[in-house]
Order: structure tokens, then C-alpha cells, then sequence
């Protein structure tokens, strides 16, 4: 049995990688290859970096480029998912105090903004009436059981209702047919 063995440009390709993220202006190739165009970016990058530029990737630059392109990764990806915790079956009935509900009912709040009939209420850490009610609203809108309580499925529908609806949370994002206008939010 044979093994392939890892090419040596390995580490080119690695460092071309980060480069390009994070000088993506510079439109650099990724071919394994330190050649020219690596070593301009390098030398690029390292004054960028206030680094001696000798355009020879040595430990400070390394290190610099992975640092620099771990909070660019960050950045241009998709924000952290959210999970919030149930256990099993569990679920938040009327009168429940949860650390989540203060979540839940933020984001509720949020979709009221944008929806005219949703139910008011406060949000108070509790599952008390007037959260029942706007839980029984996205209950009803989702074709769930209305039992004004949080479980997983509600949960899973206002999760997906908060990220379409809310998107952004500028408001320009996604476009919304049954967004209140300005003047009534207030």
C-alpha cells in the first residue's frame, strides 16, 4: 500500500491563501509557488504590518498573516450560530422564568416591529400572559399547536421567522411586504 505524500508546496498554498484574504486587492494566484508575485505580496503585506520588508516570509510575518487572517475569516463569514438549550422534551410553560425567554421575548419584540397584529408585551425574563398570547400569534402564523408555551418546534419556527424577517436588522434587508410603517413603531 502507498501513501501520497503531502507536496511541499503545502505551505505556500497556505500562506497564498491567507494573502489573498487578506490583501484580496492584490489579486494574487494561488499556485504553490513562491515566485515573484508571492514575494511582492509579501513585501506588500510586511509594510502594511510596520515588519522589515525582505519579502521572505519569516516568523513575524507568519505569524502576523495567520493573526490577521484569522479575525478577516471571522469577519467575512456567516455570524456564529445561535443554539439555545432545551433539553429533551423540555419545554417553557406560562409562568416559566428562563434566562432564554429574555431572548425570546427580544426577538418577538423584534418581529412586532414588522408585523401589525402581533400581541404586545414586556419582556421580563417570564412566560407570563402577554407572552403567551404573541407565542400563540407565531404558533398560529406557523400552524403549530397554540399552547402559548415554548418548545423546540416553536423555538425552530421563530428561529427561521427571526432570520428571514429580521435579516440583518437594519431594515433594508430582506425587503418585507408587511413591515409597519415608520411612524407607527414609535
Amino acid at each position: 500500500m502507498s501513501f501520497a505524500k503531502t507536496p511541499e508546496y503545502a505551505p505556500i498554498h497556505d500562506l497564498q491563501t491567507m494573502l489573498r484574504t487578506v490583501m484580496p486587492e492584490q489579486g494574487l494566484g494561488r499556485d504553490g509557488i513562491y515566485g515573484n508575485e508571492t514575494h511582492e505580496a509579501v513585501k506588500k503585506y510586511q509594510a502594511m504590518q510596520g515588519l522589515p520588508t525582505s519579502g521572505v516570509t519569516d516568523q513575524a510575518t507568519w505569524d502576523a498573516l495567520v493573526k490577521d487572517y484569522e479575525n478577516t475569516h471571522v469577519l467575512r463569514s456567516e455570524a456564529e450560530p445561535l443554539y439555545i438549550i432545551l433539553q429533551p422534551y423540555q419545554k417553557l410553560e406560562r409562568g416559566s422564568k428562563n434566562l432564554h425567554l429574555y431572548l425570546v421575548q427580544g426577538m418577538l419584540k423584534a418581529l412586532a416591529q414588522l408585523y401589525y397584529d402581533m400581541p404586545a408585551f414586556a419582556v421580563t425574563g417570564t412566560l407570563d400572559e402577554p407572552t403567551a398570547r404573541a407565542l400563540i400569534w407565531l404558533q398560529k402564523a406557523a400552524e403549530l399547536p397554540k399552547a402559548g408555551e415554548l418548545d423546540k418546534h416553536t423555538w425552530r419556527h421563530l428561529a427561521k421567522q427571526y432570520r428571514i424577517m429580521v435579516g440583518d436588522g437594519t431594515g433594508s434587508f430582506p425587503v418585507r411586504r408587511t413591515q409597519r410603517p415608520a411612524a407607527e413603531c414609535r
